[in-house]
């Protein structure tokens, strides 16, 4: 089943294995200096780089071809293209809100906060 949402599923997964190929790179090059496996300088590209990208790209290409995977993607688009996302005059005024309310409570927890250092500070000064 082609649903029109599917190029962004393809572009999710195709994102998550740059992301897992990146992250492979790092951990195997420390692996490589901790363990001080062989690195060959002549080569353009170094061995953990590649086992890196062997994996992400087994791992991209299982995943591409597993159908449950795929379909829970596609319904998780689907179930996104039908939330009401808020327009820009919406999200300031919510922003404007939410700065306000953090404001408040970040008084009215100093104050608590204050008011509890100064008494255990009397009640240790005893």
């Amino acid at each position: 089943m082609m649903n029109r949402y599917r190029k962004w599923v393809d572009l999710f997964l195709a994102l998550s294995g740059v992301a897992l190929w990146f992250l492979l790179r790092q951990m195997l090059e420390q692996v490589w200096a901790i363990f001080r496996l062989p690195m060959f300088a002549d080569w353009p590209v170094q061995l953990p780089a590649v086992v890196a990208l062997v994996v992400s790209l087994l791992a991209f290409s299982l995943v591409k071809r597993n159908k449950k995977v795929v379909g829970f993607l596609d319904e998780v688009s689907q179930e996104l293209s039908k939330v009401t996302w808020p327009g820009g005059r919406e999200t300031v005024a919510s922003t404007g809100v939410i700065i306000v309310m953090v404001g408040i409570a970040s008084v009215i927890l100093f104050l608590f906060d204050t008011l509890w250092g100064t008494l255990t500070n009397s009640f240790l000064a005893l």
